[in-house]
């Protein structure tokens, strides 16, 4: 191993190491051998690993520089998140592993003025308490903070990544990719901090992670390139809580297909499991979830989501994402063939399923138990549906544990409600 310490490295917690940790990394590109990060605090900038792999030793930490300088601006631009800046970058690289038990410290509270709370409009006043769990106001800062594109043959396994100030990890238009045993730590406070956003990949299993994120825990979409199918995918064995979606599937035009969802818990969330399409050029289809426990409690501030443990909507979404980048891919539903069974819900709003001139087909849900539970925030938003980023206006019924609207095509069988009724409309 290229450990950094002999390429100039110093871990004082102070010094900004980019260039000796860059040249271990260039090394290593020459030579095949990983980069080891030994124990102690290294700041860092952007680094390119450029096909590199690296090692965190216990003790280990990587933090990310505090200066946005550090991170200089890229020749990538996101759909969503326009230029790119980040703190591990690995473009057109294939065969890349990060491992080990140490830390990545992307810094990403210090991009904020966490003096100021983003409060938006409501029904009723925030108190306090309330004002306390709302987002930062957004500024400059890094905007996908590891980055994969383009590469083949990914592996990260047993780090910690906390702080983070946009998106932790992003994978776009990668293959064959394993997140294992990861832990991920992020502000509640902080805007956009997903955890994991595999945009437009084929192949990936993400398994016993620990995630508690601001923004989503797992998000799966097209949004790096709406053309290009998000396939394959895998996610089990996971603990998940966020103030946002544990786990989005699909966003404006992406196309999803082939999703396997298993075995895992989801915690205090503000949504649980989210189905996300528009209602023309998206399509989410094949996808199996099984033996789950999701809590979702309604959190104040801009989060998207009002405490529906399962939601599936296809309505158009009609702000954030620009009307000209639509694929105008040809579809005849937006949400096919999905199965979801075995899951018991503790929800502070009902469960909706919800589409446009039935563009939902084929959905099944088997063995499901539902329980409504009071909820403090709920009044900020009402008794509705979150459809951002479209802008349908529904109130949900007061006696309402399931919504099933817009034509779709639903099978129920032991679906538990108690007293909370079942409503076709």
């Amino acid at each position: 191993m290229l450990n950094i310490r002999d390429f100039g490295a110093v871990a004082d917690g102070k010094t900004v190491n980019t260039k000796a940790i860059q040249a271990a990394v260039d090394r290593a590109g020459e030579t095949g051998e990983t980069v080891l990060v030994p124990g102690g605090v290294f700041i860092t900038g952007t680094i390119h690993l450029n096909g590199a792999s690296l090692h965190l030793e216990p003790g280990a930490v990587l933090k990310g520089s505090t200066n946005i300088d550090d991170y200089p601006v890229q020749d990538f631009i996101h759909n969503e998140m326009g230029v790119l800046r980040a703190l591990l970058i690995n473009r057109d690289h294939d065969n890349v592993t990060i491992d080990g038990s140490g830390t990545i410290d992307l810094s990403g509270t210090s991009f904020y003025d966490t003096s100021v709370m983003n409060v938006p409009s409501s029904r009723v006043p925030f108190t306090e308490e309330q004002e306390a769990e709302c987002t930062y106001p957004i500024g400059t800062r890094p905007s996908q903070c590891i980055f994969f594109h383009n590469a083949k043959n990914v592996t990260v396994r047993g780090i910690k990544v906390i702080d983070a100030p946009c998106w932790t990890f992003s994978f776009n238009a990668c293959e064959n990719v394993k997140l294992l045993g990861l832990t991920i730590d992020t502000s509640p406070n902080v805007p956009n901090d997903d955890g994991i956003h595999i945009a437009s990949c084929k192949g990936v299993i993400i398994a016993d992670c620990h995630i508690s994120s601001g923004d989503d825990c797992i998000a799966l979409s097209g949004i790096t390139d709406w053309a290009k199918p998000c396939e394959d995918i895998v996610i089990t064995n996971c603990v998940l809580r966020s103030c946002s979606k544990a786990i989005v599937i699909g966003y404006s035009y992406s196309y999803i297909r082939n999703v396997i969802i298993t075995n895992c818990i989801i915690k205090e969330s503000n949504r649980g499991i989210c189905f996300m399409c528009n209602d023309t050029s998206a399509l989410v289809e094949n996808v199996r979830i099984s033996n789950m426990i999701v809590d979702t409690r309604v959190r104040a501030g801009n989060w998207w989501g009002n405490g529906e443990p399962i939601f599936m909507m296809a309505v158009k979404h009609d702000y954030l994402i620009p009307a000209e980048q639509d694929p105008h891919r040809e579809t005849d539903c937006a949400i096919r063939n999905v199965h979801i069974d075995g899951v018991t819900c503790m929800g502070e709003n009902a469960m909706g399923i919800y589409g446009v001139d039935g563009n939902i087909r084929e959905v099944e849900l088997r063995n499901i138990d539902f329980t409504r539970k009071p909820s403090k925030n709920l009044p900020l938003k009402g008794n509705v549906f979150d459809f951002a980023p479209g802008r349908v206006d529904f109130e949900v019924p007061e006696d309402c544990g399931l919504y099933i609207g817009g034509g779709a095509d639903v099978k129920l069988e032991n679906i538990n409600t108690r007293a909370w009724k079942i409503i076709r409309a």
